[in-house]
Order: structure tokens, then sequence, then C-alpha cells
């Protein structure tokens, strides 16, 4: 299973701040042999495309340790839930 690494939080959009629109968003991630983000399926929406939206932005740019299969980096899949809430 591909691990995260110290990856950034996408940034709240500014009119979904305003709007005081809130959710999660379940990103199905394929991460690369070289621990990469080689492709992203949004699995549940939070219900915003603005939220959506941004959490894919920043995940496409995340890296992550890559998982093995004998000892040898592959490509896999994992669910990445990005939170947006509002303090």
């Amino acid at each position: 299973m591909p691990l995260y690494l110290q990856n950034r939080q996408p940034e709240y959009p500014v009119l979904a701040r305003r709007r005081g629109f809130t959710g999660e968003v379940l990103l199905h991630v394929s991460v690369n042999s070289a621990g990469s983000v080689a492709e992203i399926v949004i699995k549940e929406s939070s219900g915003h495309t603005s939220l959506d939206s941004a959490a894919v932005r920043s995940v496409r740019h995340w890296q992550f340790v890559p998982g093995t299969k004998n000892g040898i980096p592959v490509t896999m899949w994992v669910d990445v839930p990005i939170r947006f809430q509002l303090n």
C-alpha cells in the first residue's frame, strides 16, 4: 500500500469559504512506482464542485512512498479523504 509523505493540504476556495461550504471528498488515487500521482478519480463528492476541484488540484502534486509487491515498487490505487471544515 502506498504511504503518505508530508504533503500540503488543499487551499480552501475563497468563495466556498464565504458561502460556508464544508464537506469531505474521497479521491481514488493511482500512485505509480516512482511515488507520483498518475490518475485521480472522485470516488465520493463533497457535494460542492469547488471543493472537489481544489482537492484534485492539490493531490495531483502529492508524493507518496510507492507500494511494493515482492519488494519491487509497483503502481497501486489508494483512497485519499480530504476534509474541508470551517473553523
